[in-house]
């Protein structure tokens, strides 16, 4: 494939959108690069507040420094806020800091631009106040880089949010409530069985199904399952937040995906939290963090107190990023594109 070459606004805005698969809501977006090349592309929401701008500019251009072929920045601000003629620049202290602390790991900010619902502009403008003339969103679609993905096969899909179309599709309380009252002794069968469903694929029977979810209500068990869903021999502490050197075998990890879609057709809405928040635990590890936080969102609807949902919805809304999501060597789409 020949290396994509940026050279406009246009081409860069794009490619954010091909390198996320969708294109995001109050946001923030950085591309890395190495010279002229593009690497790795970090997304994370917009802070609500400014009492923590220091910590959440420290915080992103750690994620930056760990790259070390690194030697610059592309950003772009994905807000609905207005900053049009008339409206001073919205997250003025953010950028300042991210600025000065991408400078303190050794990476130079080469752009930064502002997208809009239907515009886009240079953050910084002639008169320091205001952000640059506005571009129709429009010219996305005709640019250089935007027609190339698109010849590729690449599509940018309208947002993050996740289709859970399947969710209580065939609802089976009973056969879930059946399988937990005969799990007092047997969750060493329920987690051999979702290994083997994972591992030698086939398609699961409804019986199957109902005690693999029976075995996801123990939280035990559900944890130990994310854990080793990897498939690396590390602590779980180091697997649960995505903190390995080594990368993670992402097809058993997508198998996984794909079983938990499963589990929601039969799910109750008291037993949907646990395959719910593991979905967004995967969203999370993959560095899609729109998608978990809508997962998580969902969770806690169905069950308030649901403890790891609460957990990684606060560590959404802090912009953490997974450790994977942050390494080349390691990050989801670097090893499925």
């Amino acid at each position: 494939m020949e290396p994509i070459r940026i050279s406009s606004p246009a081409d860069a805005i794009s490619y954010m959108g091909h390198s996320l698969g969708y294109w995001r809501k109050e946001s923030l977006v950085c591309v890395a690069l190495d010279g002229a090349t593009l690497g790795p592309t970090l997304r994370v929401n917009l802070p609500g507040t400014t009492d923590f701008i220091e910590s959440y500019a420290e915080r992103v251009a750690h994620y930056f420094g760990n790259d070390l072929d690194a030697t610059a920045v592309l950003i772009a601000l994905f807000t609905h806020q207005p900053w049009g003629r008339g409206h001073p620049k919205p997250f003025a202290a953010m950028v300042q800091g991210l600025k000065r602390r991408f400078l303190t790991v050794g990476l130079l900010v080469h752009d930064v631009w502002i997208v809009g619902p239907e515009s886009f502009a240079t953050y910084d403008g002639a008169n320091p106040k205001f952000c640059g003339k506005e571009t129709p969103l429009v010219a996305l679609e005709t640019s250089t880089v935007n027609a190339e993905l698109v010849y590729q096969g690449s599509l940018i899909r309208q947002s993050d949010t996740p289709a859970i179309p399947e969710l209580f599709a065939a609802v089976d309380h009973d056969a879930v409530e059946s399988a937990l009252r005969d799990m007092a002794t047997s969750l060493h069968a329920a987690y051999r069985l979702w290994t083997e469903l994972i591992d030698h694929g086939g398609e699961p029977t409804h019986d199957q199904l109902a005690e693999v979810l029976a075995g996801l209500q123990h939280v035990g068990l559900r944890d130990q399952i994310l854990a080793d869903m990897p498939g690396i021999n590390e602590p779980m502490a180091a697997t649960l937040f995505g903190a390995t050197e080594e990368a993670p075998q992402w097809d058993r990890i997508d198998n996984s995906e794909k079983l938990l879609r499963q589990l929601l057709t039969i799910a109750a809405p008291t037993h949907a939290a646990a395959p719910l928040t593991m979905l967004g635990h995967i969203c999370w590890w993959k560095g899609r963090g729109t998608a978990a936080a809508n997962y998580m969102h969902v969770a806690l609807t169905f069950d308030p107190d649901y403890h790891l949902a609460m957990l990684l919805d606060q560590m959404l809304g802090a912009g953490v990023v997974a450790g994977w999501a942050q390494h080349k060597n390691t990050a989801y789409r670097n090893h499925h594109q």
